[in-house]
């Protein structure tokens, strides 16, 4: 009798998984008998899940996060080791529901070091100065896409600070057509200090796609936004102004290039100064090009032109700029860039120009007690010349030898 008690349960052990699928209704309530762990924290890595959960209606994955912003300077006697420069480390966490028809995901991080990459204690972490909270969520239904976005980072944050936006979206597939609409709300000073002025911007924007497999996609976009003082502390002066911008595309993708040509046309009004108008024209194109699958090519062009309605003013920004990138194999990579841009006003107040450019030349060594090791040289030069102001000129060459041991 014992023993065909046994051979029951084990069979609707083996029954039970089935009848859950089959029965949506009774899937929340077996949700959390069928809750399963599974352990990854062997992944190396800074995106190793620790853990996982997984079930017939939920899936929800957690993973370690961090960012180390980018070099903004140009000379390279300015950078510093690795180890030094300021990093964030977060959770982040990331939710499929219905079967893939629901999808959230969200990262809470803190400033891992202070500004000079020293590491922070405890108590500095809980300053919410240096804390992002960042929240998503993404819904399909058949052709329709739809979500919200949130994230809101404090003013001393590594990674986009002092910011707050918020959207909301949607998107329509009709074919070879797609049309996307989206509204959203960003403004800075996110404490709201009593001593620094609140800027909210509104922005509207709709858009449509036309694609189609091996053809050029087309797209044009309309935006309206609209900049406001929301808090205005005593003695500074408010600020409002509307724009309304228009953008057409074309866009084409090949086995060994792509480019995307774009134009656009903004409009804005500056209400605080008796609604004076200025309008912007600009073009922009950008491509990439791989004439061997060691050497990749990636120029860009743009043309920028601003009118002022009040003055007559009018200022124009031309600029150029091709990288390259040659891996001969997995021991050798060489890179460089070079640009150009000028800025020149009518009125002569403003007429500049900047030459920027930088190389590198990396190789692998030989592992140095098992840790790979590569060694690179990094060249850069950079000249800047301000043909209206004296004394503004810069000029700098400097170059640098790295010896990098990954484990290190």
């Amino acid at each position: 009798m014992t023993m065909g008690r046994i051979i029951r349960i084990l069979c609707l052990l083996l029954l039970l998984p089935s009848s859950v699928r089959a029965e949506d209704q009774q899937q929340s309530e077996l949700l959390l008998q069928r809750i399963q762990f599974s352990d990854t924290a062997r992944e190396s890595g800074t995106s190793a899940i620790p853990f996982s959960i997984a079930s017939p209606v939920l899936h929800t994955s957690f993973q370690a996060t961090s960012f180390a912003p980018p070099a903004t300077s140009t000379r390279l006697k300015d950078l510093v080791p690795d180890s030094e420069r300021p990093q964030t480390k977060g959770l982040g966490a990331n939710s499929t529901w219905l079967k893939g028809q629901l999808t959230a995901e969200g990262e809470v991080a803190n400033n891992a070091t202070n500004d000079a990459g020293l590491t922070s204690r405890i108590d500095q972490r809980d300053d919410g100065a240096k804390r992002m909270v960042r929240m998503a969520l993404t819904g399909t239904n058949g052709p329709v896409r739809y979500g919200v976005n949130y994230r809101s980072a404090g003013k001393a944050f590594f990674n986009s600070p002092d910011q707050t936006v918020r959207e909301m979206w949607a998107e329509w597939g009709l074919g070879i057509a797609k049309l996307r609409s989206s509204s959203g709300q960003t403004w800075n000073n996110v404490d709201l200090e009593p001593n620094r002025p609140r800027i909210q911007q509104d922005v509207s924007r709709i858009g449509i796609a036309l694609a189609k497999p091996a053809w050029p996609e087309l797209s044009l976009t309309y935006a309206r936004s609209a900049l406001t003082s929301s808090y205005i502390p005593a003695g500074m002066t408010a600020q409002r102004s509307q724009s309304n911008s228009m953008e057409a595309a074309l866009a084409y993708t090949a086995l060994t290039w792509n480019a995307r040509l774009s134009s656009s046309y903004i409009l804005t009004n500056d209400e605080m100064r008796g609604g004076a108008q200025s309008s912007t024209f600009a073009q922009t194109l950008v491509a990439t090009y791989r004439p061997l699958n060691t050497l990749t090519l990636a120029p860009t062009l743009s043309y920028r032109t601003e009118t002022q309605s009040g003055s007559g003013a009018k200022i124009q920004t031309p600029m150029a700029s091709v990288s390259l990138l040659y891996k001969q194999s997995q021991r050798l990579l060489v890179s460089a860039m070079g640009g150009y841009t000028s800025t020149k006003s009518s009125d002569g107040l403003m007429d500049t120009e900047s030459i920027v450019g930088r190389g590198m030349f990396a190789f692998h060594l030989n592992p140095i007690y098992g840790h790979p090791t590569t060694l690179s040289l990094e060249a850069s030069y950079t000249n800047t010349t301000n043909r209206t102001v004296a004394g503004l000129d810069t000029e700098d060459l400097s170059g640098l030898v790295r010896i990098l041991v990954a484990a290190l």
